[in-house]
């Protein structure tokens, strides 16, 4: 793992610290640890959730949407 010269300094002010405050800073890693795995399990449950929705594939779709607005712009 490539570690930059910022996480370097924080870990270098890591080793300084008080236990009580590396308690602190511990639970907010965890806190924060949590609330991200929380969101990512939230958005797996929504992929693929419109799969049948439409007739063709979203990213084509997109794509002659884009090209019919294309042509009708004014040249």
């Amino acid at each position: 793992m490539n570690m930059t010269q910022r996480t370097q300094q924080i870990i270098d002010e890591i080793n300084h610290l008080q236990l009580e405050e590396l308690e602190v800073i511990l639970k907010e890693i965890l806190k924060q640890i949590d609330q991200q795995k929380r969101v990512e399990s939230i958005l797996e449950e929504y992929i693929g959730i419109g799969e049948g929705c439409w007739q063709t594939d979203a990213q084509v779709y997109i794509e002659e949407l884009r090209s019919e607005e294309e042509k009708s712009l004014p040249k």
